[in-house]
């Protein structure tokens, strides 16, 4: 008889710490997200390790708004500590000791961390890591100085070198590092970790042919109807937070306010979580009424992927990034895209479709170029439907996979043991 314990489910590690600086929402008896960062995400740590505690930023449910219109974070095996901000300078200054020493003991209780950068509470926990001689990985996901130097206040234009340096050391230290690039994280943030592969973040189960056909078949129709001068407004989309500045609204908003009428009719519609009356304001402001909407947020998976379907030319002028979920979203629904050209998104886009982050001057030109075009809106259907069809699920587990069960093994044999009887 064949040995069964071959067959078995490898043995998983205990506990893992996931540190990062994303806001999490305690309400209603379990814990969510604005985005991304959905139940389902955990389970590809819950595979190699028996639960997780996550360590991120306490946030508070935004006005208006319920738990219906949010992830929900919390699952089976998964704990939340939630810290203050560390992000800000009161932050910095002012609750840094006593997360640090929140951390020391979260640590302690754990076999092994995982920071996800950039982020302070991550930074954080690689300290702590480090100093309690645990195991731990970077999960390398943007590039602090892109957002710091391109957009925000003089102090973080500032600290933008420092934060770059001191997310350098930290990926540098590392002897597991798992990038959501192929090429551009990797070269700014070099490791010469043991266990290291590149592997986009992006969830896509399938990647559907028929949604390739419906894209087709309504950028047919649109184009008949421009023909006949019945076109409906084209649908212009854009997924992102509305806190800050880093998705590029402002630079969208100036882009198509100093278009005119050199563009065809259109409408924005924003999906992301945040308060939009600023950016209503904004819109207001810049002489584009009602033409900019403002969609809140939508549960990860299907309801997203609807709202993308009905999205003619998807936009992601970024001043910071990794490799953008939402742009591999989108281009899995045969979505055109136009972009900026900062961190991963060359990888995605062709030079042709991308401009320079902030540059609204260059983005309205392309917008100009682009949005009567029918013929690039098919060419780009079809060609970024093709270029998400990589990012499927099934093709990127097995890699990594291969890396958290590295990782896994590491936490094992560091394990202590307990002392024979």
């Amino acid at each position: 008889m064949a040995n069964e314990a071959a067959f078995a489910a490898p043995i998983r590690a205990g506990r893992v710490l996931f540190a990062h600086d994303h806001r999490f929402i305690p309400a209603e008896g379990a814990v969510w997200s604005e985005q991304q960062f959905e139940a389902a995400l955990w389970t590809r740590y819950l595979a190699h390790f028996e639960a997780v505690t996550v360590v991120g930023r306490r946030g508070a449910m935004p006005e208006g708004r319920g738990t219906a219109m949010l992830e929900r974070s919390s699952a089976p095996d998964v704990d939340f500590a939630l810290l203050p901000n560390l992000s800000s300078l009161r932050g910095m200054l002012r609750a840094r000791g006593p997360a640090r020493e929140r951390m020391r003991a979260l640590v302690a209780d754990c076999d092994a961390v995982i920071a996800r950068l950039p982020s302070e509470i991550g930074l954080l926990a690689v300290a702590e890591a480090r100093a309690a001689c645990k195991p731990w990985a970077v999960e390398v996901v943007g590039c602090p100085y892109d957002g710091m130097s391109n957009y925000g206040s003089l102090a973080g234009r500032l600290y933008a070198p420092l934060a770059m340096r001191r997310m350098q050391r930290a990926v540098a230290a590392s002897d597991h590092a798992i990038y959501v690039t192929r090429n551009f994280l990797q070269d700014r943030y070099p490791s010469s970790a043991v266990n290291t592969t590149g592997v986009s973040d992006v969830i896509l189960e399938s990647v559907d042919e028929e949604v390739l056909v419906r894209r087709l078949i309504r950028e047919q129709r649109h184009a008949q109807a421009e023909e006949r001068a019945s076109a409906a407004p084209l649908r212009l989309g854009l997924i992102g937070t509305l806190r800050g500045r880093f998705k590029g609204i402002q630079s969208l908003i100036e882009a198509l306010a100093a278009c005119g009428d050199a563009l065809p009719e259109w409408q924005l519609h924003i999906l992301g979580g945040g308060d939009p009356v600023p950016w209503q304001e904004a819109a207001r402001a810049a002489g584009l009424g009602e033409r900019v909407r403002f969609d809140g947020t939508l549960p990860a998976g299907e309801a997203v992927f609807r709202w993308l379907d009905e999205i003619d030319i998807y936009l992601q002028p970024s001043l910071k990034e990794g490799l953008p979920r939402a742009l591999v979203e989108a281009m899995s629904r045969g979505c055109p895209a136009i972009a900026s050209s900062v961190a991963g998104i060359p990888e995605l886009l062709p030079q042709e479709d991308l401009m320079a982050p902030g540059d609204a001057a260059a983005l309205a030109e392309l917008l100009q170029r682009r949005l009567d075009n029918a013929a690039w809106r098919r060419d780009r259907a079809r060609r970024n439907w093709e270029v998400a069809c990589c990012f499927r699920s099934d093709l990127l587990a097995e890699r990594r996979d291969r890396f958290w069960r590295r990782f896994a093994a590491a936490a094992r044999a560091s394990a202590p043991r307990e002392a024979a009887e």
